[in-house]
């Protein structure tokens, strides 16, 4: 059961389930949230101070534990103020991104594009054990540069997907500038329509919580000895079979490994 937020004291505070926790295990959640022009915000019915069309929420740091945030963003209107209300669902650690705009002036992407630091890219495929025989499929493609390098590095085959026409373009001018056009594809495509049970033996993501999660019921379908690679984002609340920390200059990133027969259990 998730944990009513309040935020009356300093932002963030909590109930807190019996027992303690080693101060080094308490994290931030960072929530961006993305209004409505001229909108007022607020968290727990506590309003926010902001400036511009995004406000960017950083808890104090929480326990382990699971919990939930009410936001409501009001706007005014000719016919009187209306009101958008969301509720999203958090662990400490989380980065989420929270759209109120109406659907029709929001952008295609459901995540801001964010390339991976290329020091990422290669610890992560060092541990999915990338060999010439795997077919690797990242999902949210961006720039091509995990497919294209899995290509350069280990000669197997790699397709990236991405529902965003401009980084398609980017990734295909990559594929073509490092030569690799005879194993990587790329294609537009909406990631959440894709077929997993045929095809891939690695899957990389780098998407947000939420987006993961909404991703386990078409991983679950992976073929087994399959893996799942994501960056920086926890996959619901099942439990990486690896998790290693890359430092990099823009800070730490969290990579995560799961088994496909471990996504399957849970």
């Amino acid at each position: 059961m998730g944990r009513k937020v309040n935020l009356a004291v300093g932002l963030v505070a909590c109930l807190i389930a019996a027992g303690t926790f080693a101060q080094e295990y308490w994290r931030t959640v960072t929530l961006e949230v993305y209004l409505p022009e001229g909108a007022r915000l607020f968290i727990e019915g506590q309003p926010i101070r902001f400036s511009g069309p995004v406000c960017r929420f950083v808890s104090r740091p929480l326990p382990p534990g699971r919990y939930t945030y009410t936001l409501t963003a009001v706007v005014s209107g000719p016919t009187g103020p209306r009101t958008v209300t969301r509720r999203v669902d958090v662990r400490p650690g989380d980065f989420e991104a929270v759209d109120l705009r109406e659907p029709g002036k929001r952008p295609v992407t459901d995540v801001e594009y964010e390339p991976t630091p290329q020091n990422v890219v290669d610890a992560l495929l060092r541990l999915a054990r990338v060999t010439s025989k795997d077919v690797l499929w990242d999902l949210g493609c961006g720039d091509g540069r995990i497919p294209v390098t899995a290509a350069r590095q280990y000669a197997c085959k790699a397709c990236g997907f991405d529902i965003d026409p401009r980084r398609v373009k980017d990734s295909l001018a990559n594929v073509r500038k490092f030569g690799v056009d005879r194993l990587v594809t790329i294609e537009q495509r909406d990631i959440f329509a894709l077929d997993l049970s045929q095809g891939p033996t690695i899957v990389t993501l780098y998407l947000l919580p939420h987006l993961n999660a909404r991703m386990l019921p078409q991983l679950r379908k992976l073929p087994p000895g399959a893996r799942v690679i994501s960056v920086a984002h926890r996959m619901a609340d099942i439990k990486p079979d690896q998790h290693i920390v890359v430092d990099t200059e823009l800070g730490e990133f969290d990579v995560y490994l799961w088994k496909a027969e471990t996504l399957r259990g849970h």
